[in-house]
């Protein structure tokens, strides 16, 4: 399966690159016949800036607020509240060239930090590496990389130290983190005037800390958005992403591929996204809009491990709801403030009735999320336009 894995996301990378090679040896010719301008590069910086209040961190069920509101379960939890304020510091910059004839070229760097005030436990980073190319007939494609070095989840009990400490010891409940790479590659096409359709394909993997290597996965992600003004100040957006998530399903450190006795988070979900932008009049020359957002996500866990072995993925469905808010303001020509609420909540359950509830205590949450984000773009200019005589 990996090896499969593998040669899909190569075929998908050379496809990409033979777009732009023969892009090349078009706009090369076209050059021999016609006298084109040449533009110089040029750079665009975006600082952004934000406070965010997150009242559930870990994403706890109300089974696990309350035995953390009653100290219960030492050792499960290593932070000190389960609300947070988080602070949000990001830099992209991004280059566009001509290289192609008249054909843009951009290359995007991304790199963002959140660091909460009061559990620094949770603070992770994000790195992004992407190339834009567009082409004739209003056509575009974006091969990008990124990466998350450490993301922690939170304590879990660790079966293979329940065996040798107990199931009440402190000691078994060891961090549940991962890192993650994510290769991807998205195509987008102007259809109408306005209209576009983006196709989409994305490769990750996850690879878990030493104490839960069973659930290392390859991901594979195929998506389609389109994007359709319904009047001059109002466009619409709607989405659907498939995922299929391949995870490893034993500890390399003691079992053998297929052992049963291990949890199989292997899963495929369906996610649905609408949108509505609506560009809201203009107060004295100022610009602001609200964005509505929904996102619903269904995963099915399809583990065929005996339910004694693995509670929490046998027969297991989690259906996901997430609404974001947004209100965006332009307080000046290249600086923004945007002003967000975002709610999630998440109800999981199971096709094995007695294990039902045991499923929605451990994994059924809700949080909310409240905040602002300032953004200034500085834009640097190499030099000015030539144009050839």
């Amino acid at each position: 399966m990996e090896y499969k894995h593998h040669l899909i996301l190569r075929r998908v990378f050379l496809l990409a690159l033979t777009f732009m090679f023969l892009l090349n040896g078009t706009t090369v010719n076209a050059e021999n016949h016609k006298k084109s301008r040449k533009k110089s590069p040029v750079f665009d910086f975006k600082i952004r800036l934000g406070s965010i209040y997150d009242d559930n961190i870990l994403k706890y069920s109300e089974q696990y607020l309350e035995r953390f509101m009653n100290r219960e379960d030492e050792g499960r939890f290593h932070i000190k509240t389960y609300d947070d304020l988080i602070v949000l510091t990001g830099l992209q910059f991004t280059t566009s060239f001509y290289i192609f004839g008249k054909q843009k070229s951009q290359i995007s760097l991304e790199t963002s930090r959140r660091n909460y005030v009061v559990n620094h436990i949770k603070n992770w980073n994000y790195f992004m590496a992407g190339i834009r190319q567009y082409l004739p007939g209003r056509f575009s494609f974006k091969v990008y990389y990124s990466y998350i070095p450490d993301f922690y989840v939170r304590h879990f009990r660790d079966d293979q130290w329940v065996d040798v400490y107990g199931y009440d010891d402190p000691i078994v409940f060891q961090p549940f983190s991962f890192t993650k790479n994510m290769y991807g590659i998205w195509l987008q096409k102007y259809l109408f005037k306005k209209t576009r359709v983006r196709l989409s394909f994305g490769y990750a993997q996850y690879y878990h800390n030493k104490h839960y290597t069973e659930y290392d996965s390859k991901n594979l992600y195929y998506g389609f958005q389109l994007w359709q003004p319904l009047h001059k100040n109002v466009a619409l957006e709607i989405g659907y992403q498939y995922i299929t998530s391949d995870a490893k399903g034993y500890d390399a450190s003691y079992q053998l591929p297929g052992a049963i006795d291990a949890p199989d988070a292997t899963y495929a979900e369906d996610r649905y996204t609408g949108a509505i932008l609506w560009r809201l009049p203009r107060i004295r020359k100022i610009r602001h809009s609200l964005e509505g957002r929904i996102n619903v996500m269904n995963r099915y866990y399809s583990s065929s491990r005996p339910l004694e072995f693995d509670r929490l993925h046998a027969g297991r469905v989690d259906h996901n709801l997430r609404l974001y808010f947004n209100y965006r303001i332009t307080v000046m020509k290249n600086m923004n403030i945007k002003v967000f609420y975002n709610w999630y909540g998440r109800n999981s359950g199971t096709s094995a009735v007695a294990n039902d509830q045991f499923i929605s205590n451990e994994k059924s949450y809700r949080q909310n999320i409240v905040g602002m984000e300032f953004s200034y773009n500085l834009r640097i200019k190499t030099g000015q336009n030539k144009h050839r005589k």
